[in-house]
């Protein structure tokens, strides 16, 4: 019998990996699908009526729309950054389509204002991170303040009825599915297929990584921190867009239950805050995660504070199974 089936060392090559440090196969993204279905297996066991056909419907547009917000964070994060004007531009785009349905009479000239607002925010937002070397966290905000000023002053304080154009394509379904599912699947795929499968994406996470030795690679890593932060707010447009059509209205306070949850779906989903590494698939199935967990709560008669906390403790329950395999192979002999 072979040295190799009796585990025996070969001369000179290194010692055998523990087990433990190898720890699960699993993947590094991988924990947020099992934990996923579990949820749903739960789910099915102490309130079925979460995972009917009519409560998946319904709760399938919210969870499409967390999900695009977990998109766009998840870009950003893999470039050590964070965006904390998801909830002004959730709320910008929602207001301005329907400002601009409006007075265009033209859906597809709102959404593209709302797109092109989009792209200037992303803008405006790597211009202060990148460039000017602002902290993330502290430019995003006092950009999300600014648009949250625009949207009060477009609306007059209160909420704008969105188009029926709109309403009708945010309720409409295509085989079965909503239209907002569709357009989410759509984006993760794109996101996911350009990060992972083209040079730009390599070249984007190798920024996010180091981006001094990207530059020494002869990479500019503005082009690409700034392109995040772009992407972030086309992604929050769009679920703006989408979540005025569905509730019927757009106001200033309809993108405030998307930042935190949309960072918690990044977090629960894997994607660490150390940049370069990142699964935009594993964002947006935490966001179904994010999205389901919410429902049963409420199914079993909590309020928004234990819904709040059982948020929270989810997040803690991902950060801890990630790391269970290292503090094992830390203790191992």
């Amino acid at each position: 019998m072979s040295p190799q089936v009796l585990g025996a060392a070969r001369p000179g090559a290194a010692p055998a990996e523990p087990a433990l440090a190898r720890g699960p196969r699993v993947g590094e993204f991988g924990w947020i699908w099992i934990g996923t279905a579990l949820l749903f297996a739960f789910s099915a066991l102490v309130a079925p009526g979460t995972v009917g056909a009519g409560s998946l419907l319904a709760m399938l547009p919210f969870a499409s729309i967390l999900a695009l917000v977990a998109t766009g964070q998840t870009v950003v994060i893999q470039q050590r950054g964070l965006d904390m004007s998801a909830a002004g531009m959730v709320s910008l785009a929602g207001v301005l389509a329907a400002v601009l349905g409006y007075a265009t009479q033209s859906m597809a000239l709102s959404i593209a204002g709302a797109l092109a607002c989009g792209v200037l925010v992303g803008l405006l937002n790597g211009f202060l991170s990148a460039r000017l070397a602002i902290s993330p966290l502290i430019a995003t905000l006092a950009v999300n303040a600014l648009l949250l000023g625009a949207v009060r002053s477009l609306s007059g304080n209160a909420p704008i009825s969105a188009p029926q154009s709109m309403q009708a394509f945010s309720h409409a379904s295509l085989m079965g599915l909503p239209n907002s599912l569709w357009l989410a699947v759509l984006f993760v795929a794109a996101v996911a297929l350009i990060t992972r499968r083209t040079l730009l994406g390599r070249r984007f996470v190798a920024v996010g990584v180091n981006p001094r030795a990207a530059a020494a690679a002869g990479i500019a890593p503005m082009r690409y921190q700034v392109g995040a932060y772009v992407v972030s707010a086309v992604c929050f447009s769009v679920a703006g867009l989408l979540l005025a059509g569905y509730i019927g209205n757009a106001s200033h306070t309809a993108g405030n239950d998307y930042l935190m949850p949309a960072i918690a779906a990044v977090v629960v989903g894997g994607t660490p805050f150390s940049g370069g590494r990142g699964s935009v698939i594993a964002s947006g199935v935490a966001a179904l995660f994010m999205a389901q967990l919410g429902q049963l709560v409420l199914a079993l008669g909590a309020g928004a504070a234990v819904q709040l906390l059982v948020q929270a403790l989810a997040i803690l329950a991902a950060t801890s199974i990630r790391l269970l395999p290292r503090l094992l192979s830390r203790s191992s002999p």
